[in-house]
């Protein structure tokens, strides 16, 4: 058994290699593979524990970078940072240990590797993360669609999003183990092709389509890097750097700058927000988006997007991060996070529905920093909206490989709305992605630059803008559905024969 629980080790690195910087997308298919195989003919509660071991593994290795943020750049004690991982660690593996314990369950109780395998496993699979990506605040970080990302497989995440891709890639698995053991291995061969034949001529598919001139973009990426993002003595510099990266940008359409650019109050620097608005004319800017925190009339702070030019609207953070920009405990526990030194003030919610800026008859889908991962709730402002944007600020993980599986998940969004996504980072990636979630243009991270490039606003309707999560629920109950009939018909043959 100590063996299983080394290879859940193994697989776990299998799975994050899957995953953007180092993308050998093969991997996660061959571990999850690999994992129905070392669980299958054991009891549901071993199988439970080696899924738990796995989930365990991934997140506790996968997110190492927490590390950098609670005690590099907040200055935690070190094992404040290890108790968090761990503690996260252990919850995300709950979901996992759940998704073991059915699948061998359901071997059990129709023993049957075939139905189990083929319509059992990756169902339960994709359905422990959709819950995974909402319960709880939600953390589908390590969703396992997202490892295909760059893979011709993206030619199902307009129809059901990330989570049909996950289905795919879990079937693919599945069927891989079923010609391992040579059950009838030309046939699942066949289905494999079929299904990647069918992924390619789905990748051809232009769901949506140009929406008037294409126009010119200036993302502004700020490289401070967190330890000095708020100090006093650095203030003015990043003031009048913003303000220098708006005076080279002639004639663009619109500029962007990233979350919190502007480390202060919105109130508190009006001047220096009049002082934009001129430049903005001079140099005929038409809209530039500015991160910066809000204040409203009951003293609710905000994480905010403020818009200048031609539209003036605030749009408030709507998802936020728990313990980073909220903290869900007593009293107590903030007065010693106060007494450590540590982030402990929370952050308002901003409300769910919200109007998108707009640039004359283009609207604008807006996101700060991991809202973007959440899929479905960025299906508010469509079909409506004609390109997407997403500010952020991954300096809270230094130079680690945070910002590639974020940035990673940020395209996902433009794959399944079939947008243009404009991704500007203070420290992370700054990015044009096309509707194909294809780079065009991309900066050097963790330095200051400006990326000057042009978009194409588009218009119409993805599935998966009209149908949202619905066609891969939809999909689940009809598998889960087929394999207990097919059960029931293979024990009514046996009884009957």
């Amino acid at each position: 058994m100590i063996k299983k629980y080394s290879a859940t080790f193994v697989i776990a690195l299998l799975f994050i290699l899957g995953f953007e910087p180092f993308n050998l997308y093969l991997l996660p298919i061959l571990g999850l593979c690999l994992l129905f195989f070392i669980t299958l003919n054991e009891s549901p509660k071993k199988a439970a524990s080696l899924f738990f071991s796995f989930g365990f593994f991934l997140f506790g290795i996968g997110l190492y970078w927490l590390y950098i943020s609670i005690s590099v750049v907040s200055g935690g004690p070190f094992w404040l940072s290890i108790f968090l991982i761990s503690l996260l660690a252990l919850s995300m593996a709950i979901y996992y240990a759940l998704t073991g314990f059915l699948i061998v369950f359901s071997y059990k109780k129709y023993n049957s590797k075939v139905i189990t395998l083929l319509f059992f496993a990756p169902s339960i699979w994709v359905v422990m993360e959709w819950f995974r990506g909402f319960l709880f605040s939600g953390f589908p970080w390590f969703t396992l669609g997202y490892s295909q990302t760059s893979t011709w497989l993206t030619g199902w995440a307009p129809i059901g999003g990330v989570y049909l891709l996950s289905f795919i890639t879990a079937l693919s698995s599945s069927l891989l183990l079923l010609i391992f053991l040579n059950i009838k291995p030309y046939r699942y061969l066949g289905i494999i092709f079929s299904i990647y034949l069918c992924s390619l001529f789905l990748e051809s598919i232009e769901w949506t389509e140009s929406k008037g001139d294409t126009l010119n973009v200036s993302l502004v990426q700020g490289g401070i890097v967190q330890e000095k993002k708020w100090l006093r003595s650095e203030f003015n510099n990043t003031l009048n750097l913003y303000k220098k990266s708006l005076m080279v940008s002639d004639s663009m359409d619109l500029v962007i700058w990233p979350e919190v650019a502007i480390p202060t109050l919105s109130g508190r620097v009006k001047p220096y927000l009049e002082e934009l608005n001129e430049i903005m004319l001079s140099k005929k800017i038409q809209l530039l988006i500015i991160g910066i925190n809000t204040l409203d009339e009951e003293r609710n702070v905000y994480n905010s997007l403020l818009t200048m030019g031609a539209d003036n609207m605030i749009y408030n953070k709507r998802h936020l991060v728990p313990f980073g920009e909220y903290f869900p405990v007593p009293d107590f526990i903030k007065d010693w996070l106060q007494e450590m030194k540590l982030p402990n003030n929370d952050i308002t919610k901003g409300d769910f529905i919200q109007r998108m800026p707009k640039l004359n008859d283009i609207f604008i889908a807006t996101s700060i920093c991991f809202e973007d991962i959440f899929a479905s709730e960025q299906l508010i402002f469509q079909p409506e909206a004609n390109v997407l944007v997403n500010i952020t600020n991954n300096a809270w993980f230094g130079e680690s490989i945070a910002s590639e599986q974020h940035f990673q998940m940020s395209r996902m969004r433009a794959i399944e709305t079939g947008r243009f996504l404009l991704r500007t980072s203070n420290t992370g990636i700054t990015a044009i992605v096309k509707p194909d979630g294809t780079i065009q243009e991309q900066l050097d991270p963790y330095e200051f630059s400006i990326l000057q490039g042009s978009f194409q606003p588009m218009q119409g309707l993805t599935p998966y803008i009209k149908f949202g999560n619905y066609l891969i629920v939809i999909l689940v109950i009809f598998m889960m559905s087929l394999g207990y009939y097919l059960v029931l018909s293979l024990k009514k043959k046996e009884t009957n024969g």
